[in-house]
C-alpha cells in the first residue's frame, strides 16, 4: 500500500474512531516522536519526553483539519512533536542538554523504507555540517540541531550575537553550495 493511502486512512480513522486511530498513529509512529522529543528534551528527562510525546498525539487528534493530504502525514506529526517538545523545553526554563556537543550528527532514528533518497539526503546533509570549520559547526549545531536561541549561543561561545547570525548566514550558503555539488536538489 502506497504511503499517502495509508496516511489517508490513518487520518480517517483519527477522524472516525480517535480512540482506534491514536492507536495506530502511536504504533507507527511513537518511536520517531519519542527520538524527536528526546533530542530536543534531553533523553534523561523521561516524564517530560513521555508528556511531550503524549501532547503530540492529542495535538495530531485536535488539528487534524489543518492536516494537507498532499504532504506525508509523518512530515506533519514530527513537525508537531518538534514544536511540542521546544515549547515544552522553553516552559521548562532549564537545560536539558550536556555540555558536551555529540562528536557526530546522529543518524535519524527512524526510517521509511520508500524514503531512500530523503535517508540519502539527510547522510550528505550531516557529512556537509560535519564538514563546517569551527566553530560554525558548533554554531550551526547548536541552532539547528539542539535549537538553541542565537542569543543562548553568542553567550556560550562568547561571540556577539552579530557575529553568531553572520556565521549562521554564511554556514547555510556554505551547506547549500556543498549539497548541491553533491547532487541534492534544494
Amino acid at each position: 500500500m502506497r504511503e499517502d493511502s495509508k496516511d489517508r486512512q490513518l487520518a480517517l480513522l483519527l477522524k472516525n474512531d480517535p480512540t482506534k486511530g491514536l492507536e495506530a498513529a502511536l504504533h507507527q509512529y511513537g518511536g520517531p516522536v519519542r527520538t524527536i522529543c528526546a533530542a530536543i528534551l534531553g533523553s534523561g528527562n523521561r516524564e517530560e519526553v513521555e508528556e511531550a510525546v503524549s501532547d503530540s498525539f492529542v495535538a495530531l487528534w485536535r488539528e487534524l483539519d489543518r492536516y494537507d493530504p498532499q504532504r506525508p502525514l509523518s512530515a506533519w506529526l514530527y513537525g508537531i512533536a518538534r514544536r511540542t517538545a521546544i515549547n515544552r523545553r522553553r516552559m521548562l526554563g532549564r537545560r536539558a542538554f550536556p555540555e558536551e556537543l555529540p562528536g557526530e550528527l546522529p543518524e535519524d532514528s527512524f526510517d521509511l523504507a520508500d524514503q531512500a533518497a530523503e535517508k540519502e539526503n539527510a547522510r550528505l546533509l550531516r557529512q556537509a555540517v560535519d564538514e563546517l570549520p569551527s566553530p560554525d559547526r558548533e554554531i550551526f549545531i547548536r541552532r539547528y540541531y539542539l535549537y538553541e536561541r542565537v542569543k543562548e549561543i553568542a553567550a556560550r561561545l562568547g561571540l556577539p550575537e552579530k557575529t553568531v547570525e553572520n556565521r549562521l548566514f554564511r554556514g547555510r550558503r556554505r551547506l547549500r553550495q556543498k549539497l548541491l555539488e553533491r547532487g541534492v536538489i534544494l
